[in-house]
């Protein structure tokens, strides 16, 4: 197999302006610039700059793949508009799900290595549904999160005795967003699955969050009215749903359930399907 590597970076909040590009032109002369995205495909040689930094001053989101099968994501938030202290339990170090805080951004690094590359060149296009997930954290919903945490699994970063974060809502009910973090990241599927037991069903109405906002105190709305009006561009629904969801607390369940306890989970699942495989065959 040849090799073959591809970078795609994309502004979304804000476009980069003539003097951003003219840099990242000095970094690579092929590239496709615009004020949206930088993208490059190499067969040989590789992109000569470090693209966690190019995320850190220029881009909200990076897609990589290479033919060895290498993928990363990444992406970057804004550090106001997201709840650092809910999601830093998902992230406790290794390799392969990281997460670090600069002056004024939130970045999440995510990583998946094999040595049995699936090559696909439809992935080409994958990081305008991947860059949803940004927009579901900055909401406040932490199953992205979770899921970094079960890469950090899948990859053999925690020792066996860690115990899981919080379990998040919904991890039955994925959005096609985090199903595309799971396909890209190769995310245990059984792993995802026998997760779930302890995640609660989302709430099939929004009555619980129309009632905090009509709670609300007349100040604190005035607070909100005043930042949309300062932020024409700002995701008001989006940033009141974080507030919301950042006073409610996940499921409880009877124990955090272990490294171990969860591989040893997935080792019984599979064991049930190959035994169904088996005696259907008969």
């Amino acid at each position: 197999m040849s090799e073959y590597q591809c970078y795609e970076f994309v502004a979304l909040d804000r476009p980069l302006t003539a003097e951003q590009m003219a840099e990242l032109r000095a970094i690579s002369t092929r590239a496709e610039i615009s004020p949206t995205r930088f993208w490059n495909e190499y067969q040989w040689g590789d992109l000569d700059a470090d693209p966690a930094k190019l995320v850190e001053r220029y881009f909200d989101a990076h897609l990589y793949f290479a033919s060895w099968g290498a993928h990363r994501l990444m992406l970057r938030m804004p550090k106001a508009r997201v709840d650092l202290k809910a999601l830093e339990p998902f992230f406790v170090g290794g390799h392969a799900a990281r997460l670090t805080s600069t002056r004024e951004h939130v970045l999440l690094d995510l990583r998946s290595d094999t040595e049995a590359p699936e090559w696909d060149e439809e992935s080409h296009d994958s990081l305008a549904a991947l860059s949803r997930v940004r927009s579901e954290l900055m909401r406040g919903d932490l199953r992205p999160a979770y899921l970094a945490w079960l890469l950090a699994v899948s990859a053999g970063d925690l020792d066996a005795d860690a115990a899981e974060p919080p379990v998040p809502a919904g991890l039955a009910e994925l959005t096609a967003a985090q199903q595309a973090m799971v396909e890209l990241l190769r995310i245990d599927v059984d792993l995802v699955s026998v997760a779930t037991r302890a995640s609660a069903a989302m709430p099939k109405s929004d009555a619980p969050f129309r009632r905090w906002l009509a709670a609300l105190p007349t100040e604190e709305k005035d607070a909100w009215l005043r930042r949309a009006a300062d932020d024409p561009e700002l995701g008001l629904g989006g940033e009141l749903l974080r507030a919301f969801r950042a006073t409610t607390k996940a499921e409880p369940h009877n124990t955090r359930r272990t490294v171990r306890e969860l591989r040893a989970l997935v080792d019984a699942q599979r064991a049930k399907r190959e035994n169904a495989d088996d005696s259907s065959t008969r």
